[in-house]
């Protein structure tokens, strides 16, 4: 059986970037700051039903070498963590 593990709200830094988008830097859980060497993808998900939210989606590297996958409803909705395996 596969399990499909429930994702962690995190707090993402970010640094701005040109043509306003910003850029994460580091993944901060329970107080421990993990950072982000490399966004490996980035997408924009919309729906094809009006009104729902668009979500921000990243696949990042740590420095510790574990990738996860970063998700937020925009604008201002919480950071969601998916760690990989």
């Amino acid at each position: 059986m596969e399990s499909n593990p429930i994702p962690v709200v995190a707090r993402v830094e970010c640094r701005s970037e040109g043509r306003g988008e910003e850029k994460p830097i580091a993944v901060i859980i329970g107080g421990e700051r993990l950072e982000i060497v490399d966004v490996l993808d980035r997408a924009m998900i919309t729906s094809i039903e009006a009104g729902e939210p668009i979500r921000h989606r990243l696949w990042v590297e740590l420095k510790d070498g574990r990738r996860c996958e970063l998700i937020r409803f925009a604008p201002n909705g919480a950071w969601r963590v998916h760690f990989e395996g």
